[in-house]
């Protein structure tokens, strides 16, 4: 069990950065966020013994070579870190390949707050942290007719917040996915696969399940080179319903 309650979270992607951490403080954790596992490689010496938070999917070293860096180090020096794997995989195998890199457990993305606590638990000594408020945010923007988005995931108490996840979503987004259509031209198929993969879960938050699921299939074929000529018109129908769902958010909560 760990005693120290400052997680360290190792994470790529700004919002979900901001996500995680928002939810441990919520709900009692301090959090050291890293941006790379680079970079916790090169600090880990001088951290105290905690858990960490890694995403397994990350330029330079992945997470899953950081785990194994970790391991091997943690031989030498006897300190011993909880690790639990972010991914956005849905690998039925997925707990056997953390495993052999040396995590010790998962999380599948999208992770809500309660299951970010629950895992938590497990691992933390003497768990006393409170939950926040788990009243959803019923707004009727976000559970209109024609909407495309939701915002049943976050908090009704926290506006500011939700305004933050919104507008980095909404900045962001679309560059992403005319990064993807850019890529698929060059015929630049693992980073298509990338980008799919970093977008997927990030539709989850907002209640676009048809879109995951869409990013899950465009991820997919470029992974496997297969059935390569249905990709424009899922990246062509993706990019349609995304500026769309982005125009939505901006006239309904932006303006």
């Amino acid at each position: 069990m760990i005693v120290n309650r400052t997680i360290i979270l190792v994470e790529d992607s700004d919002s979900d950065r901001l996500l995680f951490s928002k939810y441990l403080k919520q709900i009692g954790y301090d959090c050291l966020c890293m941006d790379s596992a680079d970079r916790l490689i090169s600090q880990i010496d001088g951290v105290e013994t905690s858990i960490i938070l890694m995403d397994i999917e990350m330029p330079g070293i992945t997470g899953l070579e950081a785990a194994l860096i970790l391991r091997k180090r943690e031989e030498q020096s006897g300190k011993k870190h909880i690790i639990i794997a972010l991914t956005a995989h849905n690998d039925e195998n997925i707990m056997g390949i953390v495993a052999t890199a040396g995590f010790d457990d998962y999380l599948q993305k999208p992770i809500t707050k309660q299951e970010l606590k629950a895992k938590l638990s497990r691992y933390i000594f003497n768990e006393s942290g409170t939950m926040a408020s788990s009243s959803d945010l019923k707004q009727e923007n976000g559970s209109s007719k024609g909407k495309l988005y939701s915002l049943d995931m976050f908090e009704a108490d926290e506006p500011d917040f939700v305004r933050s996840i919104v507008e980095m979503f909404v900045e962001n987004t679309p560059g992403s996915i005319a990064a993807i259509k850019k890529a698929f031209e060059l015929d630049e198929m693992e980073t298509v696969r990338q980008q799919a993969h970093k977008l997927k879960p990030h539709f989850s938050f907002f209640g676009a399940a048809g879109l995951q699921q869409t990013f899950q299939m465009i991820e997919d074929y470029a992974k496997g080179n297969d059935n390569k000529e249905q990709l424009p018109d899922l990246i062509n129908s993706a990019e349609k319903k995304i500026l769309l769902m982005v125009e939505q958010m901006r006239t309904d909560l932006l303006s």
